[in-house]
Formats: structure tokens, C-alpha cells, sequence
């Protein structure tokens, strides 16, 4: 079982991540609107029905957030062919773009924070990381997988 102590302090790393490199928390975007784009990103397209569900939110507070970020660029909505009832609801080449760079933020702060450490320190996390992702069952990071 993990000390105390280790559990902190990497829940204090994690914080202090989420603080230096979050759109929410720089004001670029509502958290409602974030966790929106993240499950398109992850998802593909969705209905707002599907989103609503997929946030635990209204299918109107989903609409106006729709709405937003599509007079922002970031998605497309567009009527169902079968059932004009039905809106989907997909990323833009811009809405991707900006999670991308949300993302190339959060590495560069985490870069940024591990700067201090020696290379064999280093060498020591990335061995320690590794173990606890395999144990985890979390394969190779994205940068590295093979395909």
C-alpha cells in the first residue's frame, strides 16, 4: 500500500499540473464546454442527447454549449437525415487543433516541472512510471506505441 505521504504528494503534482496547463482554469473555456470536446475527441460524433447523457447534464444547457463552441469554430452541429429531431454534433479540424494544444501545454508544464531532475533521476521515474502503468494495465504512452 502506497505511504500517505506518496499519495500527496502525487496528488499534489497532479493539482499543481491542472493548475499551470487547464483551459478551465486559464478561462479559455467552461468546464461543461471542456469535458464536451474531450468526449467528441474521444467519442467521434455524438448526439446532444448522447452528450447530455455522456456529461450528466440537461439536453438544453448541452444545446447552448453546442451552440458556443460551434460560433467559436471548435464544433459543427448538423441535422439528422433521418430524423431532423436529431442533432450531431462533431469536432472541427479547429475544435481538434485546440485540444491538441491544450494538450502540447499540459506536457510542456509537466516538462517544465520535471526540469530539476537528473538524468538518472529521470531514468528511475520513467522505470517506477513504467511498472505503475503495467500494474495498472495502461500500455506504452501514445508517443511511443508502435503501430
Amino acid at each position: 500500500m502506497p505511504t500517505d505521504r506518496l499519495t500527496e504528494s502525487l496528488m499534489m503534482l497532479w493539482r499543481e499540473l491542472h493548475l499551470l496547463s487547464s483551459p478551465i482554469e486559464h478561462g479559455e473555456i467552461t468546464a461543461q464546454q471542456y469535458w464536451l470536446l474531450r468526449h467528441l475527441n474521444l467519442r467521434g460524433e455524438s448526439s446532444i442527447g448522447e452528450l447530455a447523457t455522456a456529461l450528466g447534464i440537461s439536453q438544453s444547457s448541452t444545446t447552448t454549449a453546442c451552440k458556443r463552441l460551434e460560433r467559436d469554430g471548435l464544433v459543427r452541429r448538423a441535422r439528422c437525415a433521418d430524423d431532423e429531431r436529431v442533432v450531431r454534433v462533431s469536432l472541427t479540424d479547429s475544435g481538434k487543433a485546440q485540444i491538441e494544444a491544450w494538450r502540447g501545454r499540459r506536457r510542456e508544464m509537466l516538462a517544465h516541472l520535471l526540469d530539476p531532475l537528473e538524468q538518472s533521476e529521470r531514468d528511475e521515474l520513467q522505470r517506477v512510471v513504467d511498472h505503475v502503468l503495467e500494474a495498472a494495465g495502461v500500455g506504452e504512452p501514445r508517443l511511443l506505441q508502435k503501430d
